[in-house]
């Protein structure tokens, strides 16, 4: 598809002026299918993860992929893909199982070989309530017609939390999930905590393993020392984790920006609530907090590049699930992370993983500061390589695709 065009599927044998690429390579799948809930132009983690997955399966392995979208984007919004787009995108009608249905029925229909789909799961991305109970059974339709499923479990379900609403829901969750686990060739998830918990529900043995989540900003090839950076603190990613940090962190916020000077700290991402940031952040913040808004994935990581370092307030045991963290990782910033809501500090964190206690310890404004910043960002970026980049991803998927692939 070309930048601009509208949103649907794209022909089948031609992609931005490239002959799409059909044949089986090393036992592998000729195509893979992926779901998502949301796609460009649509600003979200999951479907980018997807889209950078999809284009390092194709650069390595010339494995093509259709991503099926659940969500419609919204009214007169347009897809900004680059060209040449090996793949293709079909948008559902975000309304329960009917047009997927249709759509794999397509693939079934027109694949010699049994089609392969990877599901990005995110519970409360595909219902609002976090209960998509139409989902197992279109996945089993799918399975009993001769198709394949890898699920990668972004999300695995909600723990009963009274007078949470999650304390009504939580059985029902973790009742799709593992049916969705009954019907995987294999299974995959970001965090060691979530990991345990399908080894506890795998009452059918299927394969479980640990899988990175790459950067949702892209890979820059030589990041730039932070010394040559511009001395600026991001704060990437969706409104509410956003608004979630500055909500408990910003007089800590801003202590560290005024302890590092830091001469900037970046907004970058959507402005749900434009009131409550000029009231709760830009006001507090004396104009020292710019906000950037939306941005394409290039502007982002241009500015996350030309950054020292990057906050996020998120749970320590599950940082490994956030594309926003990979992001960071994959920039060589420096990583500020807040404790999240009650959350006990580790008593050993990794030594690219800096909390706001450790900042503040360094010396204000000195080159030993910057010097052990910098072994922070280095360590956190050959992490992002070996375990994390889009490639490492391809690279953990593809056993199990040649699995699926011999079935």
């Amino acid at each position: 598809m070309h930048p601009g065009a509208p949103a649907g599927r794209s022909p089948t044998g031609d992609c931005g002026g490239r002959q799409l690429v059909t044949q089986a390579l090393q036992g592998l799948p000729s195509r893979l299918i992926q779901l998502v809930p949301r796609f460009r132009p649509d600003m979200d983690g999951v479907g980018e993860c997807a889209l950078r997955l999809g284009n390092a399966l194709y650069k390595a392995y010339e494995i093509p992929s259709d991503y099926l979208v659940y969500h419609p984007p919204a009214p007169g919004s347009s897809i900004d893909l680059p060209v040449p787009f090996p793949h293709r995108v079909e948008r559902l009608t975000g309304a329960s199982a009917s047009s997927l249905n249709h759509a794999l029925d397509h693939f079934l229909a027109d694949s010699s070989a049994p089609p392969v789909l990877l599901l990005h799961y995110v519970s409360y991305g595909f219902s609002p309530h976090g209960t998509p109970a139409w989902l197992p059974p279109a996945i089993e339709r799918f399975h009993a017609k001769g198709g394949r499923v890898l699920t990668l479990f972004h999300e695995l379900y909600a723990l009963a939390r009274f007078p949470s609403k999650t304390f009504f829901t939580s059985w029902l969750q973790r009742r799709i999930f593992r049916r969705l686990l009954a019907r995987s060739e294999a299974a995959f998830t970001a965090s060691q905590e979530f990991l345990d918990r399908i080894q506890q529900n795998n009452k059918t043995h299927r394969p479980a393993s640990l899988i990175g989540i790459c950067s949702n900003a892209g890979e820059p090839d030589n990041p730039t020392p932070l010394a040559l950076r511009k001395r600026r603190l991001a704060v990437f990613g969706r409104f509410s984790t956003r608004k979630h940090l500055y909500a408990r962190n910003l007089p800590q916020l801003l202590r560290i920006a005024q302890h590092l000077g830091i001469e900037e700290i970046a907004d970058i991402g959507p402005v749900d609530e434009p009131l409550w940031m000029e009231k709760h952040v830009y006001g507090p913040a004396g104009g020292l907090v710019r906000g950037y808004g939306a941005m394409k994935d290039g502007a982002i990581s241009g500015l996350l590049e030309d950054s020292i370092l990057g906050a996020l307030a998120y749970r320590y045991p599950l940082r490994w699930k956030s594309g926003v963290f990979a992001a960071y990782q994959a920039h060589a910033m420096a990583i500020l992370l807040f404790r999240f809501e009650n959350e006990i500090e580790p008593r050993d964190p990794a030594d690219w993983c800096l909390s706001a206690d450790r900042l503040l310890a360094l010396p204000a404004g000195s080159v030993d500061s910057m010097a052990k910043m910098q072994q922070a960002a280095i360590a956190g970026y050959e992490h992002y390589q070996r375990y994390r980049s889009a490639h490492s991803m391809a690279e953990t998927l593809l056993p199990a695709l040649r699995v699926a692939a011999k079935r």
